[in-house]
């Protein structure tokens, strides 16, 4: 079954998480979940392990993202005299690049289990 525990199961086979880290990383899991469970066609079940692996990305790519937007533009120090900027966040950037690369793999590899929602209208009766 698809839950934020089996979500942060397949999270921990991407990446090393300490205890903290992993309680950290659970609600990025569940939010992960929670969104992919809807999309997914009738009666297919959640207990496919794509779906994890695909969630498990999405988490990652959550909490990357969060991490950059923490770190803001990258500038660590900067001296007005001689001008010096010390840049970093080039290596997180690159791990966002590499997770969001291994998320589009997933959910190309589980897009046959999910509902084409791209031309949903419902339909009325016109007299």
């Amino acid at each position: 079954m698809l839950n934020q525990h089996t979500v942060l199961g397949q999270l921990r086979l991407l990446m090393e998480l300490d205890d903290q880290q992993a309680h950290d990383a659970l609600p990025f899991c569940a939010a992960a979940a929670e969104q992919l469970i809807p999309r997914l066609k009738r009666g297919i079940p959640t207990h496919d392990p794509r779906l994890s692996r695909a969630a498990a990305t999405a988490a990652l790519c959550m909490m990357l993202t969060r991490l950059e937007n923490e770190q803001g533009d990258g500038i660590e120090s900067f001296k007005a005299g001689d001008i010096t900027v010390s840049k970093h966040g080039r290596a997180s950037r690159d791990r966002l690049r590499i997770a969001i690369e291994e998320r589009n793999a997933a959910m190309l590899d589980i897009a046959p289990l999910l509902a084409d929602t791209s031309f949903n209208v419902k339909s009325t009766n016109v007299k």
